[in-house]
């Protein structure tokens, strides 16, 4: 018996096996679909189960317009291996078809494959304005159908929080209002019995009706604000300035199935010690409602997103300018609010929202704006979709491998087609040599 190393050197061009998705991806870039659609198809008969030729097929199709057979595609893309870009584009696959609910889905899908970087947040702003559109169709089919609704089919466990009356602050603390209004509805959506309504909806609710902070709470109003929000319960305030440190939250809690109504106990303190008074307003509508938290639920809501008083009023004229459509501005303020504190989570996924908003266009952001600007930033880097040699050592072990097997690549010479590649293969046989 005799140990042998067989040692076999393999040189060959990239370009021979890799060339047909390459020239896929080129023909894609130029314009030159059908002829692309060719090269990816050449390219999945000899690997059906390559998931980024499936997936690139449908981004041809997707360019030239063929929408039903790019979905086809990317879902066989899907099928074999999820990806990020496969996602987004079933998402524009959908959205141009109008599609809205399965072009949320998609993007959805993109973001929990690729959550991190620019593209992610350019979805998500988009993603974002997908939601606002969906809701104000849903907002005025509400309006529309508003005599059907009937206040006895709402589950008791809804809950809207709306933005607190500012008439008692000055024009500095005002956008305080706005602020305490979103951690409030945060904090409440920590109770797991409880299912808090989408601010953004209660916003276009309120805007369309006209209708203030303190008009949202109105008992009188109150049958009409459940069936239109879908909430049996609405929580708001009136936040006061003591002097120039103090503050005080007066909230109301009110009934919109029998318009009953009851004030929590008045939440006051120093401003620099703001969210202590905002968590003792949350603490009273908990007990108003009845709800007996959890350990854990009261750790959840007890936890502050900043110490700095400053900082969260700079995060909070960020939101105004933000419900105004002052992206600009609004990512100013952010921005000031990670200065002071650069531990503010929240303030920095705004001033990266923000920021994708403002590349998408701003105010005037469009589909065709989206496309072009994810698209172009989504594009997949060659040294992530595997070289010749990645798929000549797959296409080995797909064929049985070898026991003891390694490889070596050159390191000085960039992943591609054209490129040259050696494989040592290194084999231990047990065989008799005659």
């Amino acid at each position: 018996m005799t140990r042998i190393v067989l040692v076999i050197l393999l040189v060959f061009l990239v370009g021979c096996s890799a060339g047909f998705y390459g020239q896929g991806r080129k023909l894609t870039e130029q314009g030159r679909y059908d002829q692309a659609i060719e090269a990816f198809y050449d390219e999945i008969a000899r690997y059906p189960q390559r998931a980024e030729a499936w997936r690139e097929l449908g981004v041809a199709y997707y360019e030239k317009g063929d929408l039903i057979k790019a979905e086809d595609a990317l879902k066989q893309a899907n099928a074999i291996k999820p990806d990020g870009r496969t996602s987004l584009y079933l998402g524009l696959v959908y959205e141009h078809q109008e599609m809205t609910d399965q072009a949320v889905a998609a993007y959805g899908a993109a973001l929990s494959l690729d959550p991190g970087g620019k593209t992610a947040a350019m979805i998500r702003a988009h993603l974002d304005r997908l939601v606002a559109q969906r809701m104000r169709t849903e907002v005025n089919q509400a309006l529309l159908g508003e005599a059907s609704i009937s206040v006895d089919q709402i589950p008791d466990n809804t809950v809207a929080v709306v933005t607190f009356d500012d008439s008692h602050l000055s024009s500095e603390l005002a956008p305080l209002s706005r602020g305490l209004a979103e951690f409030t509805a945060a904090d409440l959506s920590k109770v797991s019995s409880l299912r808090v309504i989408d601010r953004l909806k209660i916003d276009m609710i309120l805007d369309e009706l006209k209708l203030g902070a303190s008009g949202a709470v109105d008992p009188a109003t109150a049958p009409r604000m459940g069936k239109l929000m879908g909430s049996r319960h609405l929580v708001g305030g009136t936040v006061m300035d003591l002097g120039e440190t103090g503050i005080r939250i007066d909230g109301m809690l009110v009934n919109t199935g029998d318009s009953s109504s009851a004030m929590t106990e008045p939440a006051e303190g120093k401003l620099n010690e703001i969210f202590r008074v905002q968590k003792q307003f949350v603490f009273e509508v908990i007990d108003s409602l009845g709800i007996t938290l959890s350990a854990e639920e009261r750790n959840a809501i007890s936890k502050v997103p900043t110490e700095s008083y400053l900082a969260f009023l700079a995060y909070c004229r960020g939101l105004d300018y933000e419900s105004q459509g002052f992206y600009r501005d609004a990512q100013s303020s952010f921005n000031q609010a990670i200065q002071l504190d650069h531990g503010f989570g929240a303030a920095q996924n705004k001033a990266t929202s923000m920021e994708a908003n403002l590349a998408l266009g701003g105010s005037d952001q469009s589909l065709s704006r989206f496309e072009t600007t994810v698209v172009a930033a989504s594009e997949p880097s060659t040294t992530t979709e595997g070289t010749g040699l990645d798929r000549l050592l797959s296409r080995i072990n797909e064929l049985g491998g070898l026991p003891d097997f390694g490889t070596k690549r050159p390191t000085d010479a960039p992943p591609g087609l054209g490129q040259t590649a050696i494989v040592v293969v290194r084999v231990n046989l047990n065989v008799d040599i005659h």
